[in-house]
């Protein structure tokens, strides 16, 4: 240990530990500073130095193992038919995978399920993965070699639960992994914010401890305009904001504020499993100040006193007092449901050749639930787990939802609601939803069969204006498994589906897969979904792409965009790295092109946001102001 200690202190540059500053408020919130702050360096380097060893013969569940509990109400609802399952395959016809490569695997890291997650940039992917991260070029190029966590966060020891972020508002990319003190619960949280925008460059290392006597299992984070958000699956709930501005410039003095959540609603008083989901910011970030909200669902299936029903709380921030808010806000009753499988059992999944079955990752929205700001509306999708078999025949598929909130009242309603679960006897799970810059939703999921289908990853989708909670796009095999899991029934934890910020149209999804010999490996891939005719950005799958520019004349800055989808009525807004809406101007297209200019007068040097678009289709690069 001695040994190891010694070699992270060299890794890293200056690390400073700091008496943490704490503010508790009467309302039960309470402010921290971060524990620790270093600079690491550059991670290219890194790379070379320490690669990732394989673990060969290696193999350990992960540290989260003892977090899933049977639930406290075994269901008692009888089996119905889910009204809403939509049991054909689409019909329209998609594109093969763009980039379809393997990415890191339990070999590399020795645990199990391997937690698989990444997102893509202008010019890269980076995927993290227990307990390993890697960066890739859009071309699938590997850049840096497979590195253990514990390389870039002083005194980690790869426990675990990563998650990697971009933050396109910013231009930074953030990698994350719970720190469990030694060996013992897992109460700190590690964030590395990149110095730039090049992720094999050098980060801002944080260490944050926002409960010490509470396990921060399963920490899922989203991106919003006054902090990033995280809910975790904590014996004493919450919901913690860390101060983004602060982190983004490497500011010693940052810090978070706890905010007390609600009690998991359905497990036995020794703990279980229950993550709200926080939305996470895609497209443009809301106006400053904006509350967040909060989502999580109920299921009569749970048993007496539960109904369906999506719960919506409202949460605010407020950096200068310290404090924070979360209140009920709303409910929606979605289509009846099932989301009980077997009661936290994880033996749910059925594989070819094996009794051994698989977790469906039931009773909680799956990561993450984009949010996206259209012209009246601001639209978020998610998606879950919900058994669509009968009797005591086992059949995963994905309830998915579009939810709209009207922009005048901030009321929330189901625009569509979908079941998607084909009659083919096989299980669609651990899925990751995204929404593109045309309004299209790319869904991505594992998939299994009791008798010919191995555990891989699939993908569909659907354009704005196909028939309402129905996915229009024939299923794509983006990679088939091999063998069948047997040593545990943990799989996957969760995936994720992002969006490219360069067009706001290529969706990339990572997964795990069971490869030959029972090796878990993960697969990175990208795809399109064609746009309604004309309505939607084209890309590869359509004719030409928009294209957007902006550029700097003395105190004007010019905006020119071509190939618009439509001569529809348009605006053109300018927005800061906090979301603030600087000016905004309506602008009718002709030709499908359109050309105006925005006043800079007063604006500070920096970099901002032009947006273009209305409720059909949104375009949205940076351009510096000089």
């Amino acid at each position: 240990m001695n040994k190891l200690l010694l070699t992270l202190i060299v890794l890293t540059t200056g690390m400073t530990l700091f008496a943490q500053k704490v503010i508790r408020n009467k309302d039960g919130s309470y402010f921290k500073q971060c524990s620790s702050f270093s600079i690491s360096r550059p991670l290219s380097e890194l790379a070379k130095e320490h690669p990732a060893v394989k673990k060969l013969g290696v193999q350990k569940e992960a540290k989260d193992a003892d977090r899933k509990f049977p639930w406290k109400h075994p269901s008692n609802v009888p089996f119905s038919e889910d009204p809403i399952a939509q049991r054909e395959q689409g019909t329209q016809a998609t594109s093969s995978a763009i980039v379809n490569i393997d990415g890191q695997n339990n070999s590399v890291s020795g645990f199990d399920p391997l937690d698989p997650n990444g997102m893509v940039g202008p010019n890269h992917y980076v995927q993290a993965i227990n307990s390993n991260y890697q960066v890739f070029n859009k071309n699938g190029t590997v850049l840096t070699a497979s590195i253990d966590l514990m390389t870039l966060f002083p005194g980690s020891l790869d426990d675990g639960d990563p998650v990697v972020m971009y933050d396109r508002f910013a231009d930074r990319w953030i990698i994350t992994e719970f720190l469990c003190p030694g060996g013992n619960n897992c109460t700190n949280l590690l964030f590395a914010v990149s110095t730039t925008p090049d992720p094999t460059g050098t980060y801002y290392l944080y260490n944050f401890e926002p409960d010490a006597s509470d396990y921060a299992d399963y920490p899922k984070y989203s991106i919003w305009s006054d902090g990033y958000y995280e809910t975790c699956n904590c014996d004493n709930q919450k919901v913690t904001v860390y101060d983004r501005a602060k982190m983004l410039v490497g500011d010693t003095s940052a810090g978070f504020i706890v905010i007390p959540s609600i009690s998991d609603p359905n497990t036995s008083a020794g703990g279980g499993f229950f993550c709200p989901q926080t939305l996470y910011a895609d497209g443009t970030l809301p106006p400053y100040g904006s509350p967040q909200y909060m989502f999580y669902f109920t299921d009569d299936n749970w048993g007496s006193g539960f109904t369906d029903m999506i719960h919506i709380y409202k949460i605010t921030a407020n950096w200068t007092t310290k404090t924070g808010t979360l209140a009920v806000y709303d409910s929606l009753a979605p289509q009846p449901f099932n989301s009980y499988f077997t009661g936290g059992t994880e033996k749910d999944i059925s594989q070819p050749g094996t009794t051994k079955k698989l977790d469906a990752l039931d009773g909680f929205f799956s990561y993450r639930i984009p949010y996206l700001r259209w012209g009246t509306y601001n639209a978020v999708v998610m998606c879950h787990p919900v058994n669509t078999g009968s009797g005591s025949t086992i059949i995963a598929g994905i309830r998915w939802y579009e939810l709209h909130q009207d922009t005048t009242t901030a009321k929330w309603s189901i625009f569509q609601q979908g079941t998607y679960s084909p009659s083919d006897g096989v299980s669609r799970w651990n899925p990751a939803i995204a929404m593109d810059a045309n309004g299209s939703i790319g869904l991505a999921y594992s998939v299994s069969a009791p008798t010919s289908v191995y555990p891989g990853t699939r993908f569909t989708g659907r354009t704005k204006c196909d028939t309402l909670g129905k996915m229009s796009l024939i299923e794509t095999t983006a990679i088939a498994g091999s063998s069948a899991w047997t040593s545990d029934n943990r799989w996957g934890d969760y995936s994720h589906t992002s969006v490219d910020p360069s067009d706001g149209i290529t969706f990339w999804h990572t997964n795990q897969y069971m490869a030959t010999s029972s090796q878990i490996n993960t697969r990175i891939f990208s795809f399109q979904i064609s746009p309604c005719s004309t309505t939607g950005i084209a890309g590869i799958n359509g004719n030409t792409a928009t294209v957007l520019t902006a550029y700097q004349l003395g105190n004007q800055l010019n905006v020119k965009a071509n190939n618009l989808p439509s001569d529809d009525n348009a605006e053109v807004s300018l927005y800061n790295l906090e979301g603030r809406l600087i000016t905004v101007k309506d602008v009718r297209p002709a030709l499908n092109a359109v050309e105006t200019t925005l006043n800079l007068n007063g604006l500070a040097k920096d970099i901002y946001y032009i947006r273009i678009g209305n409720n059909n289709y949104q375009r949205v690069i940076k351009v510096p102001v000089h």
